[in-house]
């Protein structure tokens, strides 16, 4: 039982946190995704149950007020920090048009990943804080969202977009021509760590979808099979990376 009494005073220093504030000295994870990843550390390495867990994530987000309806926002004109100072390291400069078809350029915050300091996108592709001009934060969900296009902190311009109510997040666009090109993240459910699913849509809306368990060069070449001359190609090609794939889809287009 002592590793539940700790992980649970863990959890309640978390908590107190959120709710009424902490020191600045004391470490509390601010973001739901650095929360969740948190517990998830945690209860791996005390082998807890997974119900310990789950009612600890409850627990949690049950405190975060997150904002899912345009009338609990600010007037968005105060959600735009172009002449405001922020300075901390997590922030990133972005562009949202939310569902009333009004664009803010504004500053969100982000998670870094603490080895190598690229964006987590399971912490802004959900939940995530918004900045208003005074530096205050606020959580707001996604689906009061179009799109959002930010910098991210190596300094690319990336967009996602909402896909609409059948789907659980913003997700990355990569490419938009006649295949569209989307990524889906989310944290995987045992060790919190970053999982993806690639979605493919032609011209005919029809879709397909890689993951762990299927192969890029397989769904490549069912996607682009009105163009059999692109089936070689891609047969040869032997790494599918973010250029490599944009190509192809370019081929497709001629």
């Amino acid at each position: 039982m002592l590793a539940v009494e700790l992980f649970v005073s863990e959890i309640f220093l978390i908590l107190h946190g959120l709710c009424f504030g902490c020191p600045e000295t004391t470490a509390i994870p601010e973001t739901l995704a650095e929360i969740l990843s948190y517990i998830a550390y945690q209860a791996k390495l005390m082998k807890l149950k997974p119900i310990i867990i789950l009612s600890s994530v409850l627990l949690l987000t049950s405190c975060v007020k997150v904002w899912n309806q345009m009338s609990e926002l600010k007037p968005l004109e105060d959600y735009s920090t172009q002449n405001a100072n922020i300075q901390e390291k997590n922030a990133m400069d972005a562009k949202i048009t939310f569902i009333n078809d009004k664009t803010i350029d504004g500053k969100i915050r982000g998670q870094k990943n603490i080895i190598y300091g690229f964006l987590n996108e399971t912490s802004i592709n959900k939940f995530f804080q918004i900045y208003d001009k005074t530096g205050k934060k606020e959580y707001i969900y996604f689906q009061l969202l179009k799109e959002m296009t930010i910098k991210d902190y190596n300094g690319n311009e990336r967009r996602f977009v909402n896909r609409g109510s059948e789907y659980k997040s913003l997700q990355e666009n990569f490419y938009d021509g006649k295949i569209k090109w989307f990524r889906e993240y989310y944290n995987h459910a045992y060790d919190g760590s970053v999982q993806i699913t690639d979605h493919f849509i032609n011209e005919k809306n029809q879709e397909v979808n890689v993951g762990t368990f299927n192969s890029m060069k397989n769904k490549l070449k069912e996607i682009t099979s009105s163009k059999p001359e692109l089936s070689s190609k891609i047969e040869n090609t032997s790494t599918f990376d973010k250029e490599t794939v944009i190509r192809i889809l370019k081929e497709y287009e001629q």
